[in-house]
């Protein structure tokens, strides 16, 4: 039975995954704009036609700008990552009766805590309020299997948080520590090879001066949008980040040995969610600096 998470989460998640591939793509189109209008302007043609299709061209390319500017999704993606996961961890403390939810005389009380917390991070992320409210979900706060699995042992709850927690986390990290290294090593190697062949073209126009049509801004522009990609997407920050992550999660799960009671398990599962949201906590304070 794998955990159901709280309505919020699953609009948070949607709207930022949906902030994010707009942000992405729009960037991308942004580039391939700018260098379509400079490969087009290496060698323009003597028409009026020609040269208004290449100002049309940058046209767009500055509009899209502003467009991104005004919207605003890249700082959408990282506030509703930051919300998704500040719900997925206080969902895995409610499920396991860790501080602040632990059992109480009354579960009401404890609900009354969540449901609290969920208001308290809206508050927080008043302006994510309208993207999120593009993005509807009718499902319950505090769901079944919440309930089902805060109702099981001790010992039940420990296994089901292990597999279906720390295990599954320490697989996602050490996953994408994987893809972010392989990926830095490809766009580095993009970048290399976009400046190579930028001055090969500037030799080669010292052998071949009578040839006028040499792509060599096009080429550094190529260059940049790699090393611009490269900073967006933080291949070598994220694989060092989650590469540590990944191994100190394996450190905690080996404290699971020692975990027998409420309250060790409660310190336990507390200190792996600070694990898990460091990562994302740190994520979005660099984009607001």
């Amino acid at each position: 039975m794998n955990l159901t998470y709280p309505s919020l989460y699953k609009v948070a998640d949607v709207a930022s995954l949906s902030a994010q591939k707009l942000h992405l793509r729009l960037t991308v189109v942004h580039a391939c704009l700018l260098i379509l209008g400079t490969a087009m302007a290496v060698k323009s043609l003597p028409t009026k036609e020609y040269s208004l299709l290449v100002a049309l061209v940058f046209f767009a390319a500055l509009g899209l700008s502003i467009f991104l500017g005004v919207k605003k999704y890249e700082k959408n993606w990282y506030n509703g990552r930051a919300v998704a996961e500040s719900i997925k961890t206080s969902t895995w403390r409610y499920s396991m009766r860790a501080a602040p939810f632990e059992n109480a005389e009354s579960v009401h009380t404890i609900k009354s805590e969540f449901r609290n917390l969920l208001n308290s991070i809206l508050r927080t992320n008043r302006e994510l309020g309208d993207y999120i409210g593009e993005h509807q979900d009718t499902n319950d706060q505090i769901t079944s299997e919440m309930d089902q699995v805060r109702a099981l042992s001790v010992e039940e709850r420990k296994g089901y948080y292990l597999t279906y927690r720390i295990d599954e986390q320490r697989m996602w990290y050490t996953t994408k520590a994987a893809y972010n290294k392989r990926m830095q090593r490809i766009w580095f190697s993009a970048v290399v090879i976009a400046q190579a062949l930028a001055i090969a073209c500037v030799l080669a126009r010292i052998a071949y001066p009578d040839w006028s049509y040499w792509p060599t801004d096009t080429l550094v522009l190529i260059a940049s949008f790699c090393i611009s990609w490269t900073q967006l997407k933080k291949f070598n920050e994220l694989s060092s980040a989650y590469s540590l992550t990944a191994q100190e999660i394996g450190i905690i799960r080996g404290q699971s040995e020692e975990v027998i009671t409420e309250e060790q398990l409660s310190e336990f599962v507390n200190n792996a969610e600070l694990a898990f949201s460091r990562e994302h906590t740190q994520w979005v304070a660099r984009q607001d600096t």
